[in-house]
């Protein structure tokens, strides 16, 4: 409500005008008539006139849909975090043996940034929502509102319950580990924190002691869920620097394996059926500088220096049928696939057999 209309209005009634006339005067200078209804019921009023409860209509809506989608995201990325961090802290011996320890660095890194989105924003309208349901009771029996919190106990109770019947089946088939329990743990406390919080806030006044005592309990809770996901996510995948510089490693190693297989297409035999016998002589001869392995480059363009520091990748021949090629890495590789391709942080050279075409 604007400031200068309410005390325009408190000194028109200072000096003796009536109701009819002020009006007049207002709507004769461009003021909406809600508006000049609002100030003269706030001026002359300590109680805010009350609202039907499907008032805001489409305004409601959107702010309504956006807090719930925003829950919504923040459920979804603080369980695949938790999930993660999990598998991390106790590997399951079952997984499969090409899953790397830094595979799931993107999933952590997309559910962090979801997190940082998405939790201001609902911190920020639930706040705003609350707010208003103070100073308007009659707004917490909004129709939008109830139906999507009555959604969303829906489907947090649907988790629920999925989750106490997996629970139950792995307890009757004798196959509970420690991994499972806390993995049940966490959609229990998340879905099941989620349950209570929204049931409690549907049947509690807004106003009422009790209701502001739930909200501040649960925006703590939340706050410290969030932050205790976001600093362990960090703490695992490092500062956006740190990601940085995994990339140039990444890069390097797409540059040699790009170069080895420009070498290896230059000099063996171009027709190699399955299980054909190892070739005992080459083509051509191994080229004698990148520079000529990138002229004679049969499938793609080679990038033939550091993208970090711009300097050459080291290129040597140690005899007919034996390459070597070096770069310098941030940080060490120790991957359960492709493993000739592994090596440790600093300079280091892989050694090609041509005629085997073997990395070591």
């Amino acid at each position: 409500m604007d400031n200068h209309l309410t005390a325009f209005i408190a000194h028109a009634r200072q000096k003796g005008m009536d109701h009819n006339t002020i009006r007049m005067i207002l709507l004769s200078a461009g003021w909406k008539e809600k508006d000049i209804a609002e100030a003269m019921t706030a001026e002359t009023l300590d109680m805010a006139v009350p609202l039907p409860p499907d008032a805001g209509g489409a305004r409601d809506a959107f702010f309504h849909l956006l807090n719930f989608a925003s829950l919504y995201t923040l459920i979804i990325s603080l369980t695949l975090l938790f999930f993660t961090y999990i598998n991390r802290l106790l590997p399951d011996a079952a997984t499969n043996n090409y899953y790397s320890y830094d595979s799931d660095f993107s999933t952590i890194r997309w559910s962090i940034a979801a997190l940082i989105v998405a939790y201001p924003i609902f911190l920020l309208i639930s706040r705003s929502l609350l707010k208003e349901m103070k100073q308007h009771v009659e707004k917490a029996a909004s129709g939008i509102r109830r139906w999507l919190t009555y959604l969303t106990l829906f489907v947090a109770a649907g988790a629920l319950m999925g989750d106490l019947i997996t629970l139950i089946f792995y307890l009757l088939q004798g196959e509970l580990s420690m991994r499972f329990i806390l993995k049940v743990l966490v959609i229990f406390v998340l879905t099941g924190g989620t349950f209570g919080y929204y049931f409690t806030a549907l049947k509690t006044s807004p106003q009422a002691a009790k209701a502001i005592r739930i909200h501040t309990l649960f925006g703590w809770f939340s706050f410290a869920v969030v932050i205790l996901a976001i600093v362990w996510g960090i703490w695992i995948v490092g500062s956006p620097a740190t990601g940085r510089l995994h990339q140039f490693d990444d890069r390097r190693l797409e540059d040699l394996r790009a170069i080895d297989n420009e070498i290896i297409s230059i000099v063996r035999p171009f027709s190699e059926q399955p299980g054909a016998p190892v070739p005992t002589k080459l083509n051509k001869p191994l080229p004698t500088s990148l520079q000529e392995v990138a002229l004679q480059a049969q499938y793609q363009k080679l990038s033939l220096n550091d993208p970090q520091t711009d300097k050459p990748y080291e290129y040597r021949v140690l005899d007919p049928a034996h390459f070597e090629l070096c770069a310098a890495f941030n940080f060490a590789r120790d991957q359960q696939y492709d493993i000739q391709w592994n090596h440790p942080a600093g300079h280091h050279c892989f050694t090609v057999d041509v005629l085997e075409n073997v990395v070591k």
